[in-house]
């Protein structure tokens, strides 16, 4: 009795000292683990386009080559679509200071917060002169806002270098699958096989999905942002859409974004009622008709694993490990369902 409950005691312990190092290795390997679950999962979307290419009778290299530029000119698509808005937003951003300035005199005077909100604007010298906003309290200037439009783009870290991590995952793919299989017992590799092929169409499926989604809202919240009256509505859209592919939380970030940038447009509170009611109408379609039909519940992780998963990937490896997250746990729990003693934590991670 004593060595059964030493054993499990045991087992125990080298799980979590397990568990805290993988944690530390996620951590200090970050510049190299980051890329590369970037570009595995890219990969693993760009795989059926290499296949088809290849049925199409073209050379492996040509077929790799094909698939990498349909990804290349999909970033270079984006990229330069929300650069021309980002350039022009920025440009235009000693305007909006102005306009913030005066909502806040506006809510200051309304609402009665002299004690909450500071006095942005400074009475004239000499009577009958019109009022001139202090703007040195908005500290934000044009380049800043460049900056921050360039990190949130950025997030894939050192783009030439992924690219590359692409085109090695393409080029070596069948013999990577071959590696696993090799270290594999014979009377487990039918079991490595079906596990492999299931984390592939769950990544494929998922991010197609996402990618699909990311694109119907672009257009639905550029519509209502439009009605609305908002400056640089399709900026904000493609925004807010991206911030979706982060569960839970991306909307609620992206929501207060979008809020934020209607006050700054001088809108009022007429304008973020509008962004409220957008968004309010944008998520019931997607959460209800869209998600259902076009990406489902493939990956099959419950609420409560997802916030888990997102918040401490986003501590590990930051806002990309939040976009990450779903579809690398996605994977752990399908190889937890296939191995003997781990199939409790897929039961834990999963809704079934």
């Amino acid at each position: 009795m004593a060595t059964t409950v030493n054993t499990r005691l045991l087992n125990a312990v080298l799980r979590l000292a397990l568990l805290i190092g993988a944690v530390i290795i996620l951590y200090y390997a970050k510049g190299l683990l980051l890329p590369l679950a970037v570009a595995g999962l890219l990969a693993m979307l760009l795989n059926p386009v290499d296949e088809q290419l290849r049925r199409w009778g073209l050379s492996p290299g040509l077929s790799i080559a094909g698939a990498t530029g349909v990804l290349l000119l999909f970033f270079l698509g984006v990229f330069a679509a929300v650069g021309q808005q980002a350039a022009s937003f920025a440009d235009s951003w000693p305007e909006t200071k102005q306009n913030i300035a005066k909502q806040l005199d506006n809510l200051r005077e309304e609402y009665d917060l002299k004690g909450f909100i500071p006095e942005i604007s400074t009475a004239g010298k000499e009577a009958g002169e019109e009022q001139q906003m202090n703007l040195s309290q908005l500290p934000v200037s044009g380049s800043g806002i460049m900056s921050f439009f360039s990190g949130t783009f950025g997030v894939l870290g050192d783009f030439l270098l992924m690219l590359v991590y692409v085109v090695l995952f393409l080029s070596q793919k069948d013999r990577l699958r071959e590696f696993l299989l090799r270290r594999m017992p014979d009377e487990r590799r039918g079991v490595t096989h079906q596990a492999v092929n299931e984390s592939r169409d769950i990544v494929q499926k998922y991010l197609r999905g996402r990618l699909i989604l990311i694109a119907i809202l672009t257009v639905l919240y550029s519509i209502g942002f439009l009605i609305i009256g908002l400056d640089y509505a399709v900026l904000i859209a493609v925004l807010v859409a991206i911030l979706s592919i982060i569960p839970y939380l991306g909307n609620i970030i992206g929501g207060a974004f979008a809020m934020a940038l209607a006050f700054a447009d001088g809108g009022g509170s007429t304008a973020v009622i509008g962004v409220v009611i957008t968004m309010s109408l944008a998520q019931v379609l997607e959460s209800y008709v869209l998600t259902p039909l076009i990406v489902g519940d493939e990956v099959d992780i419950n609420p409560l694993t997802t916030i888990v998963c997102v918040v401490g990937m986003t501590i590990l490896w930051g806002p990309v490990g939040a976009i990450v997250a779903i579809p690398v746990f996605a994977i752990l729990r399908i190889v937890f369902s296939h191995l003997d003693g781990l199939r409790d934590y897929a039961y834990l991670m999963g809704q079934e």
